[in-house]
């Protein structure tokens, strides 16, 4: 079971990852969490959007 969390939690790493890659809205939610836009809505959480270019990003 263990080895399945952390599965998950490596593909949510990795989505993560893509988000920000490909310019995706990522939020950071009020208990300090970074989830994507939509994931945070859907779960009745606002957060702070990051402005676009203050992120890393491969081109």
């Amino acid at each position: 079971m263990d080895n399945n969390n952390n599965d998950a939690i490596a593909a949510r790493r990795r989505a993560l990852a893509e988000a920000l890659r490909t310019g995706e809205p990522v939020v950071v939610t009020p208990t300090g969490e970074v989830e994507m836009k939509q994931d945070a809505q859907e779960s009745g959480m606002s957060g702070i959007q990051v402005p676009d270019g203050k992120l890393a990003r491969e081109d």
